[in-house]
């Protein structure tokens, strides 16, 4: 009954022991959760693999494998952009810049590295224009300029700066604005006017300020220059005038003539020199190179010629004067202006005036008909005067005008005189002289005397009443100083007669003392009148 069993063959000690080590090892990194050469990817990341020469990355989602000795890996995140950013990324190779527009999920590739903006961030904002705004961005790389108009959402390339801080607006033209726009590159101007909304047609133009149209009523105007050509011309109203060229500089409002029907104005045109006469009844707007001819005002009345009133013209072209007597409304020619308005010189019959012409010569005007043919009314004539002489009075100028008399015994005045009075007068006095014992006494009285000759008068005096008055005094002086006091008392009279009685030297002065009266005498020392 004993059986022989056979042995089962057995595996060698040392292979099982190593093949348990392996698989020992294999546990332990199983359980610290870090498999070398192996990386798991989301769909955000990717793994950047740094090797000995070159640089490779994976994108997820996925397993990456790498050889851990001599590559360098590291996980990194997508670069995540929204609608409204976009990003700038470099090759550190090649040095080239792209632009990363969002929306999107953006892996960078092997060598690229992203470009922080001013701010620092390395994400960026588009820019967003509105209808009324636009941008303009300049490249540094070609110097360049372009520009966008709104709406928009604007990303610039990565070499394009903006050249303003914030979008600019659109400029809004009302119905009285324009607005003239240089090109900068060639210089040229244009004009455009409102009612728009504008925006610049390219990104070198330069945008003026907004200015006003020129309102213009039916009655105004206003001189427009053309600077290039320096021609002018006038805009009349009624109108809102915006320039035709941006070189057109317009002058200031002025307001058209309103002329009447007795009314004119004188015109001289500054271009070629001449000069028209408007009349009216009208509305003048003068050529865009006239100006007034005369002074202010510049509309003025045409002269109404009658019965009383004449005109002294003088022509302009031949020097010469002529008085216009033709009755009826009188407008100068465009080379005649009118020197004066002359009234009719109406003469007393008891009257003379004497007119001297530009040779010195004298007419005499009398009214009573002794004078020339002229008569005793008359018109000065061309290059004539009526003569004024200055008359010792005792009445002021002032006075006389007033027809004030103040009866004063000193001449102390000199007053104008242009007709001569005929009629005998009387002028008073106050003198003081001396008799032969010395007694200083003060006279008062009067002279009676008359204008007789004028031609002689005006030869011989300017002031005949003066010199009849200083005349008398000296006689009187002369007389007194004769006789004492006693013998002045009992024949004063007779004394003052006898110093009028020098005839001569009042006929050679064309006048005629008729009497030389005292009237009252005192002692001028109060003692010795006593």
């Amino acid at each position: 009954g004993w059986r022989r069993r056979h042995a089962r063959p057995t595996m060698p000690v040392i292979p099982a022991i190593g093949f348990a080590a392996c698989g020992l090892a294999t546990l332990v990194a199983l359980s610290l959760g870090n498999l070398p050469g192996l990386a798991f990817l989301q769909p955000n990341e990717q793994l950047h693999m740094r090797g000995l020469s070159d640089i490779h990355v994976k994108n997820g989602p996925g397993i990456a494998t790498y050889l851990p000795l001599v590559t360098r890996a590291r996980k990194r995140n997508g670069v995540k952009l929204d609608e409204t950013q976009y990003a700038v990324v470099r090759n550190s190779l090649t040095a080239e810049e792209v632009t990363i527009e969002g929306p999107t999920l953006y892996f960078l590739r092997p060598h690229e590295v992203l470009v922080a903006g001013k701010h620092g961030s390395d994400l960026r904002t588009k820019i967003v224009l509105e209808k009324q705004e636009y941008i303009r961005l300049r490249d540094a790389k070609s110097g360049n300029l372009r520009q966008v108009h709104g709406p928009a959402t604007v990303v610039p390339s990565p070499h394009e700066t903006v050249t303003s801080r914030e979008p600019q607006r659109a400029l809004k033209l009302s119905d009285l604005e324009y607005v003239i726009v240089t090109d900068t590159l060639s210089g040229a101007e244009r004009l455009v006017s409102g009612p728009a909304l504008f925006f610049p047609q390219s990104a070198y133009e330069r945008v003026g300020k907004a200015l006003h149209k020129r309102p213009l009523s039916e009655l105004e105007y206003t001189v427009v220059t053309d600077t290039l050509s320096g021609s002018k011309r006038v805009v009349q109203g009624p109108a809102l005038y915006a320039p035709a060229s941006p070189h057109d500089l317009i002058g200031d409002t002025s307001h058209a003539f309103e002329l009447k029907q007795h009314q004119y104005v004188k015109l001289l045109d500054s271009a070629t020199g001449g000069v028209r006469v408007m009349r009216g009844e009208a509305v003048i707007f003068p050529a865009a190179h006239e100006v007034p001819a005369e002074g202010n005002p510049a509309v003025r009345n045409a002269v109404n010629v009658d019965d009383e009133t004449a005109v002294l013209v003088l022509s302009l072209q031949t020097g010469q004067q002529r008085l216009v007597t033709d009755q009826g409304l009188f407008f100068p020619q465009p080379l005649e202006e009118i020197v004066e308005v002359r009234k009719l010189v109406r003469v007393e019959p008891h009257e003379v005036a004497i007119v001297r012409d530009n040779k010195g010569a004298f007419t005499f005007h009398a009214g009573n008909g002794t004078g020339d043919e002229s008569g005793a009314a008359f018109h000065i004539p061309p290059f004539s005067e009526l003569v004024t002489m200055m008359w010792s009075s005792g009445t002021s100028k002032e006075d006389v005008k007033a027809n004030v008399v103040r009866n004063a015994k000193q001449v102390a005045y000199k007053v104008p005189v242009q007709k001569i009075d005929l009629r005998p007068q009387y002028a008073f006095f106050e003198y003081k002289v001396r008799t032969s014992d010395n007694v200083e006494l003060v006279l008062e009285g009067t002279i009676f005397w008359a204008v007789k000759d004028v031609p002689r008068m005006i030869e011989r005096t300017g002031d005949p009443k003066g010199d009849v008055w200083y005349h008398a005094r000296s006689a009187l002086i002369q007389a007194v100083s004769k006789v004492d006091l006693l013998e002045f008392m009992a024949s004063f009279n007779t004394i003052a007669r006898a110093a009028a009685a020098d005839e001569a030297f009042y006929e050679e002065r064309g006048v005629k003392l008729y009497s030389l009266e005292v009237t009252r005498y005192e002692c001028a020392d109060g003692k010795t009148a006593s």
